[in-house]
Protein backbone atom coordinates (compact mmCIF):
# COMPACT_ATOMS: atom_id res chain seq x y z
CA UNK A 1 0.00 0.00 0.00
CA UNK A 2 2.84 2.39 0.84
CA UNK A 3 4.41 1.69 -2.55
CA UNK A 4 1.22 2.74 -4.38
CA UNK A 5 0.97 6.08 -2.59
CA UNK A 6 4.72 6.69 -2.97
CA UNK A 7 4.48 6.01 -6.71
CA UNK A 8 1.48 8.35 -7.01
CA UNK A 9 3.35 11.13 -5.18
CA UNK A 10 6.44 10.71 -7.38
CA UNK A 11 4.42 10.76 -10.61
CA UNK A 12 2.39 13.81 -9.52
CA UNK A 13 5.58 15.62 -8.50
CA UNK A 14 7.28 14.77 -11.80
CA UNK A 15 4.32 16.12 -13.78
CA UNK A 16 4.22 19.28 -11.67
CA UNK A 17 7.91 20.12 -11.95
CA UNK A 18 8.14 19.13 -15.64
CA UNK A 19 6.30 22.32 -16.59
CA UNK A 20 8.23 25.14 -18.26
CA UNK A 21 8.08 28.67 -16.87
CA UNK A 22 5.51 30.03 -19.34
CA UNK A 23 2.19 29.67 -17.50
CA UNK A 24 -0.01 30.91 -20.36
CA UNK A 25 -2.72 28.42 -21.13
CA UNK A 26 -1.47 25.75 -18.74
CA UNK A 27 -3.87 23.72 -16.67
CA UNK A 28 -3.23 21.32 -13.77
CA UNK A 29 -5.83 19.75 -11.51
CA UNK A 30 -5.19 17.35 -8.63
CA UNK A 31 -8.30 15.51 -7.41
CA UNK A 32 -9.49 12.91 -4.97
CA UNK A 33 -11.10 10.21 -7.08
CA UNK A 34 -13.96 7.99 -5.84
CA UNK A 35 -15.41 5.42 -8.25
CA UNK A 36 -18.03 2.70 -7.99
CA UNK A 37 -17.08 -0.04 -10.41
CA UNK A 38 -15.59 -3.50 -10.35
CA UNK A 39 -13.14 -2.97 -8.73
CA UNK A 40 -14.18 0.03 -6.63
CA UNK A 41 -11.53 2.72 -6.62
CA UNK A 42 -10.36 5.50 -4.35
CA UNK A 43 -7.24 7.54 -4.95
CA UNK A 44 -5.69 10.48 -6.74
CA UNK A 45 -6.31 11.88 -10.20
CA UNK A 46 -3.97 14.31 -11.97
CA UNK A 47 -5.17 16.20 -15.06
CA UNK A 48 -2.91 18.40 -17.19
CA UNK A 49 -2.75 19.90 -20.64
CA UNK A 50 1.07 19.84 -20.62
CA UNK A 51 1.34 16.91 -23.05
CA UNK A 52 -1.24 18.18 -25.54
CA UNK A 53 -0.52 20.35 -28.56
CA UNK A 54 -0.86 24.11 -28.05
CA UNK A 55 -1.22 23.48 -24.28
CA UNK A 56 -4.84 22.36 -24.58
CA UNK A 57 -6.20 25.21 -26.66
CA UNK A 58 -8.44 22.59 -28.27
CA UNK A 59 -9.96 21.62 -24.90
CA UNK A 60 -7.87 18.45 -24.53
CA UNK A 61 -6.13 17.21 -21.40
CA UNK A 62 -4.33 14.09 -20.17
CA UNK A 63 -5.40 12.30 -17.01
CA UNK A 64 -3.53 9.93 -14.68
CA UNK A 65 -5.50 8.02 -12.02
CA UNK A 66 -3.71 6.05 -9.28
CA UNK A 67 -6.13 4.31 -6.93
CA UNK A 68 -6.53 1.65 -4.31
CA UNK A 69 -8.87 -0.98 -5.71
CA UNK A 70 -11.24 -3.17 -3.72
CA UNK A 71 -13.61 -5.85 -4.94
CA UNK A 72 -15.59 -8.86 -3.82
CA UNK A 73 -14.98 -12.14 -5.60
CA UNK A 74 -18.17 -14.19 -5.42
CA UNK A 75 -17.72 -17.93 -5.81
CA UNK A 76 -20.66 -20.23 -5.12
CA UNK A 77 -22.07 -18.89 -1.83
CA UNK A 78 -18.86 -17.23 -0.61
CA UNK A 79 -17.88 -13.59 -1.06
CA UNK A 80 -14.15 -12.97 -0.68
CA UNK A 81 -12.88 -9.39 -0.34
CA UNK A 82 -9.65 -8.31 -1.99
CA UNK A 83 -7.54 -5.16 -2.24
CA UNK A 84 -4.92 -3.93 -4.67
CA UNK A 85 -4.29 -1.07 -7.06
CA UNK A 86 -5.59 0.38 -10.31
CA UNK A 87 -3.58 2.67 -12.61
CA UNK A 88 -5.17 4.51 -15.54
CA UNK A 89 -3.78 6.87 -18.17
CA UNK A 90 -6.00 8.59 -20.69
CA UNK A 91 -7.19 11.64 -22.50
CA UNK A 92 -10.12 13.96 -22.03
CA UNK A 93 -11.93 16.19 -24.54
CA UNK A 94 -14.07 19.12 -23.35
CA UNK A 95 -17.00 20.45 -25.41
CA UNK A 96 -18.92 23.70 -25.64
CA UNK A 97 -18.05 27.31 -24.99
CA UNK A 98 -16.08 26.55 -21.79
CA UNK A 99 -13.74 23.98 -23.32
CA UNK A 100 -10.75 26.37 -23.28
CA UNK A 101 -11.29 26.73 -19.51
CA UNK A 102 -11.42 22.92 -19.07
CA UNK A 103 -14.86 22.83 -17.53
CA UNK A 104 -18.29 21.72 -18.61
CA UNK A 105 -19.21 18.60 -20.59
CA UNK A 106 -16.39 16.18 -21.47
CA UNK A 107 -15.69 12.67 -22.70
CA UNK A 108 -12.65 10.57 -21.86
CA UNK A 109 -11.11 7.14 -22.35
CA UNK A 110 -8.39 5.33 -20.43
CA UNK A 111 -5.79 2.61 -20.68
CA UNK A 112 -6.25 0.75 -17.40
CA UNK A 113 -4.43 -1.90 -15.40
CA UNK A 114 -5.73 -3.39 -12.17
CA UNK A 115 -4.31 -5.97 -9.78
CA UNK A 116 -6.39 -7.21 -6.83
CA UNK A 117 -5.12 -9.76 -4.30
CA UNK A 118 -7.28 -12.05 -2.19
CA UNK A 119 -6.11 -13.71 1.02
CA UNK A 120 -8.85 -14.84 3.36
CA UNK A 121 -9.59 -17.80 5.59
CA UNK A 122 -13.01 -19.31 4.89
CA UNK A 123 -14.92 -22.20 6.39
CA UNK A 124 -13.62 -24.30 3.46
CA UNK A 125 -9.97 -23.35 3.94
CA UNK A 126 -7.72 -20.56 2.78
CA UNK A 127 -8.69 -18.59 -0.35
CA UNK A 128 -5.60 -17.06 -1.92
CA UNK A 129 -5.22 -15.59 -5.40
CA UNK A 130 -4.80 -12.60 -7.68
CA UNK A 131 -7.16 -11.02 -10.22
CA UNK A 132 -5.57 -8.81 -12.89
CA UNK A 133 -6.89 -7.06 -15.96
CA UNK A 134 -5.94 -4.65 -18.71
CA UNK A 135 -8.33 -2.38 -20.57
CA UNK A 136 -7.99 -0.01 -23.50
CA UNK A 137 -11.73 0.71 -23.65
CA UNK A 138 -13.13 2.53 -20.64
CA UNK A 139 -15.08 5.55 -21.93
CA UNK A 140 -16.65 8.12 -19.61
CA UNK A 141 -18.90 11.12 -19.92
CA UNK A 142 -18.88 13.76 -17.23
CA UNK A 143 -19.37 17.37 -16.34
CA UNK A 144 -16.77 19.46 -14.50
CA UNK A 145 -18.01 22.30 -12.30
CA UNK A 146 -15.50 24.97 -11.24
CA UNK A 147 -15.88 27.06 -8.08
CA UNK A 148 -12.83 29.33 -8.17
CA UNK A 149 -9.88 26.94 -7.98
CA UNK A 150 -11.98 24.06 -6.66
CA UNK A 151 -13.60 21.55 -9.01
CA UNK A 152 -16.42 19.02 -8.73
CA UNK A 153 -16.46 16.36 -11.41
CA UNK A 154 -19.25 13.71 -11.54
CA UNK A 155 -18.95 11.07 -14.30
CA UNK A 156 -20.42 7.82 -15.63
CA UNK A 157 -19.13 5.25 -18.08
CA UNK A 158 -18.21 1.62 -18.65
CA UNK A 159 -15.10 -0.54 -18.84
CA UNK A 160 -14.33 -3.61 -20.92
CA UNK A 161 -11.68 -5.65 -19.13
CA UNK A 162 -9.27 -8.02 -20.82
CA UNK A 163 -8.66 -10.38 -17.94
CA UNK A 164 -5.23 -11.81 -17.29
CA UNK A 165 -5.27 -15.46 -16.21
CA UNK A 166 -6.07 -15.56 -12.52
CA UNK A 167 -3.49 -16.84 -10.06
CA UNK A 168 -4.14 -19.18 -7.18
CA UNK A 169 -7.82 -19.73 -6.37
CA UNK A 170 -9.00 -16.97 -8.76
CA UNK A 171 -10.23 -18.40 -12.06
CA UNK A 172 -11.89 -15.25 -13.57
CA UNK A 173 -15.11 -17.21 -14.26
CA UNK A 174 -16.99 -15.28 -11.59
CA UNK A 175 -16.03 -11.78 -12.82
CA UNK A 176 -17.76 -9.83 -15.58
CA UNK A 177 -15.66 -8.47 -18.46
CA UNK A 178 -17.97 -5.42 -18.70
CA UNK A 179 -18.48 -3.18 -15.70
CA UNK A 180 -20.29 0.09 -14.98
CA UNK A 181 -18.19 3.07 -13.91
CA UNK A 182 -19.57 6.01 -12.00
CA UNK A 183 -17.97 8.36 -9.57
CA UNK A 184 -16.95 11.75 -8.36
CA UNK A 185 -13.72 13.76 -8.33
CA UNK A 186 -13.10 16.60 -5.89
CA UNK A 187 -10.17 18.69 -7.04
CA UNK A 188 -8.06 21.79 -6.91
CA UNK A 189 -6.70 23.46 -10.05
CA UNK A 190 -3.35 25.21 -10.05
Amino acid sequence: MKKIFTLAAIVATAFTFAQDNDASGKYNNLSLNFMASEPHQGGLSYETNFLTSKHGSEGRTNVLNISVGTMSYDVEFLSIDGTGFVAELGGRQYYGKNKAEFKGLYSSNYLSYGNISFDEDTMFGKFDGTYSYFSFFSPEIGYKFAFGNFTLDPFVGAIWKIEIKGQGDVDNVNVDEWAFRGGLKLGYKF
